[in-house]
């Protein structure tokens, strides 16, 4: 059984490597450019998601954590990595307050650019084993 991973990263070099990454770990991913395509795949997805992968700050209008609230809906027991070129406090205006709460309360964990294929292979396996699963985002 396969772990689906929907990795949302605007940045296209990024996105190939992460995917690669991902897929060399065992994972199948669905890599979008944007939010609205995200929303666009898990329609489109018959299968579950057991992990969004989302940049805080995406190209489209949509941040990081709007993205997972409205996939959430559809999706409550999907998991949430966020990651970031810039620390959360920085962020604020993307979500950051909103997404740093969701980190404290291990509804959703951070990950830090830059970061190395096995830290980030180790941040999805431990968002995908430790943290708990909330709804109230």
């Amino acid at each position: 059984m396969f772990v689906t991973v929907l990795l949302v990263e605007d940045e296209n070099q990024v996105m190939r490597l992460m995917t690669k990454v991902l897929e060399m770990g065992g994972y199948a991913v669905l890599a979008a450019e944007s939010g609205a395509q995200a929303l666009e795949m898990s329609a489109a997805h018959a299968g579950d998601i057991d992990l969004l992968l989302a940049d805080v700050e995406l190209e489209d209008r949509m941040n990081g954590h709007d993205l997972a609230k409205r996939l959430r809906h559809d999706r409550p027991h999907m998991r949430v990595l966020y990651t970031s070129g810039y620390p959360l406090e920085y962020c604020e205006e993307r979500g950051g307050a909103k997404i740093q709460k969701e980190v404290q309360e291990l509804m959703a964990g951070f990950l830090q650019k830059p970061f190395t294929p096995s830290i980030l292979r180790e941040n999805v396996q431990r968002a995908l084993e430790d943290w708990s699963v909330g709804t109230d985002l």
